[in-house]
């Protein structure tokens, strides 16, 4: 039969594994996940800008 001593430390310990492995999540995944939303952002900003440039063209094409 377990004591009310025995269960506390249990408790303890799985928090203890809840914390490392929150302080992980926050240290490494988070960065990787950052620069990955970085990344995404500048192929976006660079098909922006290629696509209004090619309206540009068309544009002074059409009235040229």
């Amino acid at each position: 039969m377990t004591t009310q001593k025995d269960k506390l430390a249990d408790l303890d310990k799985k928090v203890a594994v809840i914390s490392e492995k929150i302080n992980t999540i926050q240290n490494n995944h988070l960065k990787h996940i950052e620069k990955d939303i970085s990344d995404i952002r500048k192929v976006i900003w660079s098909v922006g800008f290629l696509v209004f440039t090619n309206l540009l063209i068309l544009l002074r094409d059409l009235f040229l």
